[in-house]
């Protein structure tokens, strides 16, 4: 008689509920446990902005139903991890319980970075993360005129446009020159400076909090590192994020910035899995590691993870760590991108082909040998995944690499 699994997964986010799915959905006599220390059910982090800017109410932030566990036969545990016991197959919980596994998914997920400066616990001081970061934000906003918001990345850019469209004024600070360089090369992010400039978002470049000064409790303003006083009711830090790996790296797994997974997300512990924002990628054409944090590669990695531990993952549908989807609206630009988005600074046998220019637009394709590796659309994201396709399958596009922006070409029709 086949022994009954017995699978624990850390985190309720996107990441942990999509693997909980799967394996109830493979495995109906499974004992399944999710164990979580925050109270809210997985949401869905890219209407975050929606719910700032009072589109949606709270009640359509939630990607699962209220009794998602109870419906999916899954133990939920709200308590925090303390420990792994990697060669007794068990976790240890703040609560004082044991709980052991046959397989173990981390997808705890990380914590929204923040500023060692003075000032932090000043009332309107908020990281962007959560919904609780939301809600804080939201409960403060009525009294304010001027936000201070830092950071290049999605929710630092999606918080500003949303404030700027209710009526706030909104200062923005850049450690550089640019946005997103994970992702947007430098034409890219000057369209979308450009937008935010356009729109009255006061653009500041090359500056950082140095301290954020308040009165009787709550913020009043905040002086950056070239000495320069803005004054501001609130502060919004979108700085990053940090994966959690703090009883991670205590058990013997492996991390570097964050937990380290080969293609079938598994860690170098045996039967242990991670996936989602927890873990640390790196790029198989240029070797640089980062931690991605984003939504839709949460999903293929948890989908990765969970098929792996079931003993069923098909070595072509591992996950593909080069291959990254991104897909948001960039200051009312429609974006998308996939794989490489600049080419690797040795240039050697790659080719960049940019489409003519056309108003707040621009589309660009990254072949190496003639094989696509990377493709970025900003204002007009159609084709990007249809160029995903050819990413994915490493199609030579050489014979067609000078029309591949020609109106009259259809990539897909090509590829079929």
């Amino acid at each position: 008689m086949t022994e009954r699994q017995s699978f624990l997964i850390v985190g309720n986010g996107i990441a942990g509920v999509t693997a909980a799915e799967i394996l109830r959905t493979e495995d109906a006599a499974a004992e399944i446990t999710v164990v979580a220390d925050d109270p809210f059910p997985v949401y869905y982090r890219p209407a975050l902005k929606d719910y700032l800017g009072g589109k949606i109410r709270e009640e359509k932030l939630w990607a699962r139903p209220i009794n998602f566990y109870q419906d999916h036969r899954i133990r939920f545990l709200n308590d925090r991890v303390m420990g792994i016991e990697v060669a007794g197959h068990s976790l240890m919980l703040r609560g004082g319980q044991n709980i052991g596994y046959s397989r173990l998914l981390l997808a705890h997920g990380a914590r929204a970075s923040t500023l060692t400066c003075p000032g932090l616990n000043l009332a309107g001081v908020t990281t962007l993360r959560t919904v609780a970061d939301y809600q804080k934000v939201l409960s403060h906003l009525p009294g304010v005129r001027r936000v201070v918001i830092t950071g290049s990345g999605t929710l630092a850019l999606e918080s500003i446009e949303t404030l700027r469209h209710r009526g706030l004024q909104v200062t923005h600070l850049l450690r550089r020159r640019s946005l997103w360089s994970e992702v947007l090369d430098p034409t890219a992010s000057d369209l979308v400076l450009q937008q935010e400039t356009r729109d009255g978002v006061d653009v500041r470049y090359e500056q950082e909090i140095a301290e954020i000064v308040g009165h009787d409790g709550k913020v009043s303003g905040i002086v950056t590192t070239t000495g320069i006083h803005i004054s501001c009711e609130a502060v919004l830090l979108g700085i990053g994020i940090e994966p959690i790996i703090d009883f991670v790296k205590s058990a013997g797994i492996a991390c570097g910035r964050g937990v380290k997974v080969d293609g079938a997300m598994h860690t170098n512990a045996p039967d242990i899995y991670a996936a989602g924002d927890l873990i640390e990628t790196a790029d198989p054409l240029t070797g640089r590691s980062r931690v991605i944090g984003q939504w839709y590669p949460s999903i293929q990695q948890a989908r990765a993870a969970a098929y792996s531990m079931l003993d069923i993952l098909d070595a072509k549908h591992q996950f593909r760590f080069g291959n990254f989807y991104n897909a948001s609206m960039l200051y009312g630009l429609d974006f998308a991108s996939v794989g490489l988005s600049t080419v690797p600074k040795d240039g050697k046998g790659y080719q960049e082909i940019i489409a003519d220019p056309q108003p707040r637009t621009y589309q660009k394709v990254i072949l190496k040998n003639g094989v696509p590796v990377g493709m970025l659309a900003l204002g007009d994201r159609r084709s990007v995944l249809t160029f995903k396709r050819a990413v994915d399958a490493a199609v030579d596009l050489s014979p067609v690499s000078t029309q591949l922006f020609a109106p009259d070409f259809k990539l897909g029709a090509w590829l079929d």
